[in-house]
Order: structure tokens, then sequence, then C-alpha cells
């Protein structure tokens, strides 16, 4: 099981969405899959970025809502980067 540590920008992304009940609740069970390293529905389309964004996966909580995370296998950390649309989590 791996260990969930979120960086400032996740906080501070969440407090913006915490009112968004139905965004919340696809979030928690999408940690849910990933701390217990589950396999990830494919209803979540979990995919590598590219580019400065390397490294870092995005999974979709809903049309245009997203989780930015890594996972550091070796420490067994789960890294909540971002949460919020493509415009604000990706910058574009």
């Amino acid at each position: 099981m791996l260990e969930v540590f979120e960086t400032k920008r996740f906080l501070k992304s969440y407090k913006k969405i915490k009112h968004k009940k139905k965004i919340l609740e696809e979030l928690q069970k999408a940690i849910k899959f990933l701390i217990t390293q589950q396999e990830i529905p494919k209803k979540y389309k979990d995919h590598e970025l590219k580019g400065k964004f390397s490294g870092i996966r995005e999974l979709h909580l809903g049309y245009d809502d997203l989780l930015l995370y890594f996972v550091i296998n070796e420490e067994k950390k789960l890294v909540l980067v971002d949460i919020g649309t493509h415009a604000h989590t990706l910058n574009i």
C-alpha cells in the first residue's frame, strides 16, 4: 500500500474544488485504486504526460477535471501534484 503525499499546489487547488461533490467522490475512488496499486479502470483514462510534465501521470475524474500524480515505488509514495481542469493543471 502506498502512502499519500500532497504538494502545496494540490492542496491549494483542492480548496477550490472541494464544493464539487461528484469530483470529490471520483477522487476518493481513484486514490483508493492508486494506493492499493490496483488496475485503474479505463474510465479514468490514466496516462503518462510528455514534455515538461514527463514522469507525471494524469487521470480524468470528470469531463474536464484531472488529477496529476506520480508514484515513487522504491519509497512506496503516491504524490498528488494537482487537481483541476486541463487549463488549470497544464497551464494551457
